[in-house]
């Protein structure tokens, strides 16, 4: 298949393009530029992989967790892509699909098969972590804005987390989640194990896609957009000045 990912949800961006099975992939970790570099990322990309907008089967992107404005920036540029139109039908162009996979799903994919708890986190900051768990493939945590003991308690207090001796961490922002639990003394008694470097892979947003076109599983309606588990900046000084 023809498709184009992004994963916007945190500062540092990745965009992956295949054409069948060949892939073409970018990761720009470049703080608040993401709005001067993302499409001019995208266009690259698809040169590289040797696409045009018209032959993409369908797009994806992280819908959340994750940065307000990075989110909304990816929602914005692929819907673009969508209204632009794909591969002609009755001699008109037909919406490119667009669908839509949780950031920390994203994020713990390849290491489904791990033998422990699959812990992927974005940092939310104000001391706390966009976070979900799974263990033997299975949700064992559903998806939130925790503060870390908060996360510790519900992991350790289910039957999963009592069995579990081993937790690993995955995103890329898996450093300040383990700097942050050593420095709580966190999970004690678990071996944590977290990547030393940044593991970019978009290969998994491509997967996770098809297995929903797989299963018949509509795209995004015109007014889905992305997926916030806590209010804006915007909104919470809003509710102070109601109060």
């Amino acid at each position: 298949m023809k498709a184009l990912a992004l994963d916007t949800a945190i500062s540092c961006i990745s965009i992956a393009a295949k054409n069948d099975d060949n892939l073409a992939s970018l990761v720009l970790d470049i703080g608040m530029r993401q709005s001067e570099k993302l499409l001019p990322a995208i266009s690259y990309v698809m040169e590289e992989a040797g696409l045009e907008p018209s032959e993409l089967d369908y797009t994806v992107l992280c819908e959340g967790p994750g940065s307000f404005t990075g989110l909304r920036l990816g929602f914005a540029a692929l819907k673009a892509l969508e209204l632009f139109g794909g591969r002609k039908e009755d001699g008109q162009s037909s919406k490119i699909p667009l669908y839509a996979i949780n950031s920390l799903d994203h994020y713990a994919a390849p290491f489904m098969d791990f033998d422990g708890i699959i812990l992927p986190a974005i940092d939310a900051h104000k001391d706390k972590f966009y976070a979900k768990a799974f263990y033997a493939k299975k949700e064992i945590l559903p998806c939130d804005d925790y503060e870390l003991k908060a996360l510790e308690e519900k992991i350790l207090q289910s039957p999963e987390g009592k069995e579990a001796d081993k937790i690993i961490l995955c995103g890329l922002e898996t450093k300040a989640l383990c700097k942050a639990l050593e420095d709580e003394s966190l999970f004690k008694g678990k071996k944590i194990l977290a990547p030393k470097s940044r593991l970019v892979n978009l290969e998994s947003l491509f997967d996770l896609a098809e297995e929903k076109i797989a299963r018949k599983e509509a795209p995004l309606a015109d007014y889905d957009g992305p997926q916030y588990f806590r209010a804006s900046e915007a909104e919470l000084n809003q509710d102070k000045n109601k109060n």
